[in-house]
């Protein structure tokens, strides 16, 4: 649910765009957007309406955002520079996928764009697990995206469960029973 809500939150993203040819009517879909939007102006629009307007071939988009796997490679390094995680923005995943989903990039480029992504993803799970399995509360919460602090609750419930002393006590006593009876000796 929680990604569902963020991607939700991602198609509002603004993105900047120089409108190709003039065009009536976007103030109807978007608040703040002149009437009409003339060729040569540069307006930002929210990103469900940026992919459609591009897709026509009324505009192009200016926004450049950095490259994914060069994203990707610095958000790896301060992942490294830190024992606890690292900020990131609430739509970074969603703003991935939509990259590696948009993006005009070869296979080679988008296999290794994805061992970057799970390179990543297993050095930020790997702190989230340690995390989870403390008892501290957890502080960090906000450094979390949405999905992330749905995995981290889940985890960590799974956890906690796992480690309850009633259920160790019961797989302990059937353990002892098990090795007591190997020798044909019981508990009683």
């Amino acid at each position: 649910m929680a990604h569902l809500v963020t991607l939700t939150m991602f198609q509002e993203t603004p993105v900047n765009l120089r409108f190709k040819r003039t065009v009536y009517g976007l103030s109807e879909f978007a608040r703040g957007v002149p009437e009409p939007v003339e060729e040569g102006q540069e307006v930002s629009l929210p990103l469900w309406l940026a992919r459609e307007v591009v897709k026509k071939g009324y505009a192009e988009v200016l926004t450049s955002a950095l490259n994914v796997k060069q994203r990707l490679s610095k958000s790896i390094w301060l992942e490294e520079q830190s024992s606890s995680p690292q900020k990131l923005d609430e739509l970074f995943y969603a703003e991935l996928d939509q990259a590696l989903k948009d993006s005009q990039i070869n296979d080679e480029q988008r296999i290794a764009t994805t061992q970057k992504l799970q390179d990543f993803l297993r050095i930020r799970a790997k702190k989230l697990r340690r995390l989870a399995e403390t008892k501290s509360q957890p502080d960090f919460l906000e450094l979390l995206t949405p999905e992330e602090k749905a995995w981290f609750e889940r985890y960590r419930s799974l956890f906690q469960d796992w480690i309850d002393a009633s259920w160790f006590k019961a797989l302990s006593r059937l353990s002892l029973e098990f090795w007591l009876n190997i020798d044909g000796q019981t508990l009683d």
